[in-house]
């Protein structure tokens, strides 16, 4: 079995715009110290690898963890953030309907909606399912742990997929704030829960950044 300890980037320098895949941005200077913070709470555990996505908010989390543990994280390009289409850039609170719309299409089971040029739940599926869970097998022989730092929806995906107890209509019960650790069991075909959500209050974004989805 592989232990996989999985979490989203930290907050970025502008939380008022999507950020999907077209945005390569970096770390607020609270995101860097959330990075830091974060990467202390793995110092004494038995960690294998550390991956990341290869964009910057990701590598940049990713990093303090790595000189934690003395490893060099390693980028999944497969394992970035949704492509936000024709939504990239905008203001997140003037089109939050349209982010909305597709998080109630999906819960119902409609995977393949999206807007214009805009990835599906089931384009994620198809690219950072398949990413994720080689690693996962990579490390299962040896009962290895790993890290895995990746984003927000793509992480809503993936946990959706993969534990069986999180069905698509549970989809929006799933949180995915900055940082927050996901420790999870790879039993060979699913995830099994250890603990969900672990983001303990010093490292919460301000109350003016709390996330809307």
């Amino acid at each position: 079995m592989t232990r996989l300890y999985l979490l989203r980037h930290a907050q970025t320098a502008d939380t008022e715009r999507f950020h999907g895949s077209e945005s390569d941005i970096g770390l607020s200077e609270w995101g860097h110290e959330q990075s830091r913070l974060i990467a202390k709470r793995f110092k004494n555990l038995p960690i294998s690898a550390v991956y990341s996505s290869a964009m910057k908010r990701a590598v940049s989390t990713a990093a303090p963890i790595g000189l934690e543990l003395g490893l060099v994280p390693q980028q999944i390009q497969a394992l970035h953030e949704r492509s936000m289409g024709a939504l990239a850039g905008a203001d997140r609170h003037a089109f939050r309907h349209v982010y909305q719309d597709a998080m109630t299409a999906w819960s119902a089971g409609d995977v393949d909606h999206t807007h214009e040029t805009a990835e599906s739940f089931r384009m994620m599926q198809d690219r950072g399912v398949p990413a994720l869970t080689s690693l996962l097998e990579k490390h299962q022989a040896k009962n290895e742990s790993i890290i895995v730092v990746s984003h927000g929806m793509l992480i809503r995906v993936i946990l959706a997929s993969l534990i069986p107890d999180l069905t698509l209509s549970k989809l929006g019960e799933i949180k995915i704030d900055n940082v927050a650790v996901n420790e999870l069991i790879w039993n060979g075909q699913s995830l099994e829960p250890v603990r969900l959500y672990d983001l303990p209050d010093e490292l919460q974004n301000p109350p003016e950044d709390k996330p809307f989805w």
